[in-house]
C-alpha cells in the first residue's frame, strides 16, 4: 500500500464531496450506493471506487436527478450521465467535483473537456481564477493530509501546466522597449502561478521573457546586460528562500543590479513578515498571488 489512503473514513467522503456524513449513511442504508468495510471497532471504511460513487451521486442529485432513479443507474449509465452533465454545467461549482473525479480516475478527456467548455462560456481567465485555482488548492490540502497519491497531485499540474502554456503560446508577441522578466529563484520548483502571470502579462501587450524554474542570480545579471530599457524581473516564492532567508535574498539582488531602470516584483508568503522600511529600494513585495496579479493585471 502506498503512502496516501486506500481507504476512507466517511469524515473523508464528507471533505471530498461536501455532502453530510448524515446523508451518506441514508443513501446507503435506503439505495444500497454504497457497501462499506468496517474495523474491529466498527467504524466504516470504503474504497476508492465509493469515494467516486459518491461524488458521482451528488454531482447528479445537485443537477436535479433524483436520488432514486441515480440509484437505479447502472454504473456505465451513471458514467455517461455524469460526463454529459459536466460539459453542459457552466458553473464553477459544479465543475470542480467534476475535475476531482476526473483526477481520481487519471481521465484526461473528462478533465480536458470539462475545462474546454468553461472556458468557452466564461474565457481562461475566468477558467483559471475561479476553477483551477481553487481545484489546485483542493488538491493542496487533500495531498498534505494523504488522502490522495503524489502521482494524482501531478497528473492534475501538469494537465493544467500544459494549458496555461498553450493558450500562452496563442498569443503574439510584443515589441515593447521595457521587459518583464518572469523567474524562479534557486531551488524554487512550483511555477504554476508565474506562468500565468506571463499570460497575463502578455495578454496586456507586455513584452515577457520568461527563465522559469530555480534561476540563478548570475543568469539574472546576465539578461539585465543584454538590454538598455526598461527590465521588470518578476518572481514568486513558495518554499524558496524561506521567511529567514528572504531578507537577505532580496538584499543581495538589489544589490547586484542597482541601476535604476530595473525593478523588482516578488509575490509569496515567505515574504509576508518583510516590514516595509527593510524592502529595497525599486521593489514592491505581495503577500501571495492573487496581490500580484491584482496589480499587474486587473480584471
Amino acid at each position: 500500500m502506498g503512502p496516501f489512503l486506500m481507504r476512507f473514513q466517511i469524515r473523508d467522503l464528507e471533505q471530498f464531496t461536501g455532502v453530510k456524513a448524515h446523508t451518506i449513511r441514508v443513501w446507503e442504508r435506503r439505495y444500497g450506493l454504497l457497501k462499506p468495510d468496517r474495523t474491529d471497532t466498527n467504524i466504516r471504511t470504503y474504497d476508492i471506487d465509493e469515494l467516486k460513487t459518491i461524488l458521482n451521486v451528488a454531482y447528479l442529485n445537485q443537477k436535479g436527478h433524483k436520488i432514486s432513479r441515480i440509484a437505479a443507474m447502472p454504473v456505465a449509465e451513471r458514467d455517461r450521465a455524469v460526463r454529459q452533465a459536466a460539459l453542459e454545467d457552466h458553473g464553477a461549482l459544479g465543475i470542480l467535483n467534476t475535475l476531482v473525479m476526473a483526477m481520481l480516475s487519471f481521465d484526461e478527456p473528462l478533465f480536458d473537456g470539462t475545462c474546454d467548455a468553461y472556458a468557452a462560456q466564461h474565457g481562461f481567465r475566468a477558467l483559471v481564477e475561479d476553477v483551477l485555482v481553487k481545484l489546485l488548492e483542493r488538491i493542496g490540502l487533500l495531498w498534505q493530509s494523504n488522502t490522495i497519491c503524489p502521482a494524482q497531485e501531478h497528473f492534475v499540474s501538469n494537465l493544467v501546466r500544459q494549458r496555461l502554456i498553450t493558450e500562452t503560446a496563442k498569443l503574439p508577441l510584443s515589441n515593447s522597449h521595457s521587459i518583464d522578466v518572469l523567474y524562479l529563484p534557486e531551488d524554487e520548483i512550483h511555477e504554476l502561478g508565474l506562468l500565468y502571470v506571463n499570460y497575463l502579462l502578455r495578454s496586456a501587450g507586455n513584452r515577457t521573457i520568461y527563465l522559469g524554474q530555480s534561476v540563478p542570480g548570475d543568469d539574472l545579471r546576465q539578461v539585465a546586460s543584454l538590454y538598455n530599457g526598461p527590465i521588470r524581473f518578476i518572481t514568486l516564492v513558495v518554499v524558496r528562500p524561506t521567511a529567514d532567508d528572504a531578507p537577505a535574498y532580496l538584499n543581495a539582488l538589489r544589490a547586484s543590479m542597482h541601476d535604476p531602470r530595473i525593478t523588482f516584483m516578488a509575490a509569496g508568503m515567505p515574504l509576508r513578515g518583510i516590514e516595509a522600511s527593510a524592502v529595497p529600494e525599486g521593489m514592491q513585495l505581495f503577500p501571495d498571488l492573487a496581490t500580484l496579479i491584482a496589480t499587474v493585471a486587473p480584471r
